[in-house]
């Protein structure tokens, strides 16, 4: 256990661990938007591109700089912008995580990324619970997001922002998939954030990922025409960090910080808890309705009770998280909020239809 250092963030003065800032605040329940950043690896600042990268055959031309980062970390610090994932917590920081400044910039940043990715599903009201396969509204394929977005991190952050009203339309630009033996790269969703490139240097000492400069802006590529080429070493460092769906193991499809990022993250993005008896003994005892959430987020089970606390008891082991509200009109918030699922989703939440369908077989 290392010295504690005392911090200020939101008005709320906390006791920390040493460490980069915005791990640090993450950890200590106070939600700060990243994308480039990873605590695994160094900051965006600390790496140089090179000349030219690869996608599959394709050579891209550039010149050698660096990558500013995603621009979504920003915070203040004694009344002064610094990226997050940049500074080490230091004692005696007054921090401010949130403010009309900070997300402006962080709309304004979270624009360009989206510009370059696609972004219809993120903004869609029926996106909890969609197939994936057809479009409500009639969006071609490949302008819809991937099959990764019940976990992709660019989507809740995406809804954590809030997506500006002024974001360009994405125009599909038919970047190359690259079929690989063990992976597949879809280069339509990358962002450049540089996370694969010092995973693969840092994590794995590899040099098979890169970026260049082209235009201002960067582009992430292999090193060399094919994986044997660039040195890849098949360690899957790529595919377990990164943020969207860009590169996939055809065998494992995992992603370990993705589910970290529903463990931990998550919840704090959505407000809610896990499911679990220790968390159930910080709820009332007061009427109220809960929602139950699986895995992946989405609502399953919509419940009013005249006691929230012992009717969550009930629950544990049905559902991953919940969220509570106490009402005492218990039974009319239920109905009100399952409405509102059913005007979204033209459906019943998934446990609360199978309930009806026991009922219905009595």
């Amino acid at each position: 256990m290392g010295w504690k250092l005392r911090i200020v963030v939101d008005g709320k003065e906390i006791e920390v661990e040493k460490g980069r800032l915005v791990d640090v605040l993450v950890n200590s329940g106070f939600y700060v938007p990243n994308l480039c950043h990873h605590p695994n690896v160094s900051p965006v600042s600390k790496v140089k591109g090179r000349d030219a990268v690869f996608r599959g055959k394709e050579k891209i031309n550039g010149t050698v700089g660096d990558y500013d980062g995603c621009g979504l970390c920003y915070v203040k610090i004694n009344g002064n912008l610094v990226k997050a994932c940049e500074v080490d917590v230091e004692e005696g920081m007054n921090i401010i995580t949130k403010d009309e400044e900070i997300e402006r910039i962080r709309k304004e940043n979270l624009a360009k990324i989206l510009a370059n990715h696609p972004h219809v599903c993120i903004t869609c009201p029926y996106r909890e619970g969609c197939d994936r396969i057809s479009c409500t509204f009639g969006y071609p394929t490949e302008e819809r997001c991937c099959d990764l977005f019940p976990k992709c991190e660019l989507r809740f952050i995406a809804e954590f922002i809030g997506v500006p009203e002024n974001t360009p339309k994405y125009v599909f630009k038919d970047l190359p998939v690259v079929e690989e033996k063990l992976y597949r790269w879809d280069w339509n969703y990358c962002i450049n954030c540089t996370r694969c490139v010092r995973g693969c240097s840092e994590v794995r000492g590899a040099e098979a990922l890169s970026f260049t400069v082209v235009n201002g802006g960067i582009v992430v590529g292999r090193t060399a025409e094919d994986e044997i080429k660039s040195g890849c070493k098949f360690c899957g460092v790529c595919v377990e960090i990164c943020p969207t769906g860009v590169v996939r193991d055809k065998k494992k499809h995992t992603n370990k910080w993705r589910e970290s990022i529903v463990e931990k993250v998550l919840p704090q993005l959505k407000k809610v808890f896990e499911l679990n008896e220790e968390n159930i003994k910080n709820v009332p005892e007061s009427p109220g309705v809960f929602r139950l959430y699986d895995e992946n987020m989405e609502i399953v089970y919509i419940k009013g009770a005249p006691n929230l606390r012992e009717a969550l008891s009930e629950e544990v082991g049905r559902a991953k998280f919940f969220d509570f509200e106490e009402h005492e009109m218990f039974t009319m918030r239920e109905s009100e909020l399952i409405q509102e699922f059913l005007q979204k989703h033209g459906r019943m939440p998934r446990l609360n239809d199978e309930l009806d369908d026991l009922f219905d077989d009595l």
